[in-house]
């Protein structure tokens, strides 16, 4: 019975974002002119103009903006919005925020390394959840790689154990996969949590869960099929590596200090929704 309530709940989910768009994905790009256009139509193959999309462009020194705002001139569902000087995937996100207008969101990165498929997921997960995060190391998860990149997906899965075991110590978060790039909300959530965010680099990822953890919002994993046709990412393994784990001990000082404490977390939320 209760299995046969989240199908029907799903299903609703899904007729009532048909009817009615309430879908917004969120796109942070840097340095991505070669493929934006590229994503925006399979994003539109995907889902239709019935979902908006926002690209939002963290400061790129290549033609991003430019290839985003030509796809776009075309396509009413599309908006750009350039962040003034290079940010971060953080910054870029929470620039993001108040531009969102649907009750649903989806954030993903701009090479689409989710099918379809995944995507769907996560939204379907929001049926009994108010955050969803793809989860690449769970059992039903698989990745598509050409043969060439074996060794590319081989030390990218080891400096997501070694960064995500690092994450799990210092702020004893349970998530295996605090990184993955596909994550759906409900706009209310995201609202509840957007007021105490402060990351500006991939340290957001981790930052989300836990002030979603705070505010004992419910939170769901799902597994994802991810496919890599490139080793070109914005991910630099070892140049991020130290800014990542500085961003996360910066994180373990204010949790330390009493910044994630539920009770402040309730409190920011409140003031937050107050003064909307």
């Amino acid at each position: 019975m209760r299995a046969l309530c989240c199908m029907q709940s799903s299903r609703r989910l899904r007729e009532q974002m048909s009817a009615t768009p309430r879908i917004s994905i969120v796109l942070p790009c840097f340095n991505e002119g070669v493929r934006i256009a590229s994503s925006l139509a399979t994003l539109e193959s995907w889902f239709g103009p019935s979902v908006e999309v926002l690209v939002i462009d963290d400061g790129s020194v290549d033609d991003t903006f430019d290839q985003a705002e030509r796809y776009a001139t075309g396509h009413a569902h599309v908006s750009v919005h350039r962040v003034g000087r290079h940010r971060g995937k953080g910054g870029a996100i929470r620039a993001a925020i108040p531009l969102i207008r649907s009750d649903v969101v989806v954030l993903m990165d701009a090479d689409l390394a989710f099918d379809r498929e995944s995507v769907q997921r996560v939204l379907d997960g929001l049926a009994t959840a108010e955050m969803v995060v793809g989860n690449r190391r769970h059992d039903g998860s698989y990745y598509s790689v050409p043969v060439r990149l074996f060794g590319f997906l081989y030390r990218r899965h080891l400096v997501g154990l070694v960064f995500n075991a690092f994450v799990r110590s210092v702020l004893h978060v349970s998530f295996r996969d605090t990184q993955c790039g596909l994550k759906a909300f409900r706009r209310t959530c995201l609202d509840r949590i957007a007021p105490t965010l402060s990351a500006e680099g991939f340290a957001l990822d981790v930052e989300m869960l836990l002030v979603a953890r705070g505010l004992e919002l419910r939170l769901s994993e799902v597994p994802v099929h991810v496919r890599y046709e490139s080793a070109k990412s914005s991910v630099k393994l070892l140049l991020s590596g130290w800014a990542m784990a500085s961003d996360i001990m910066r994180i373990a000082v204010r949790r330390a200090r009493g910044w994630y404490a539920p009770a402040r977390l309730r409190a920011t939320a409140a003031a937050a929704s107050d003064s909307k």
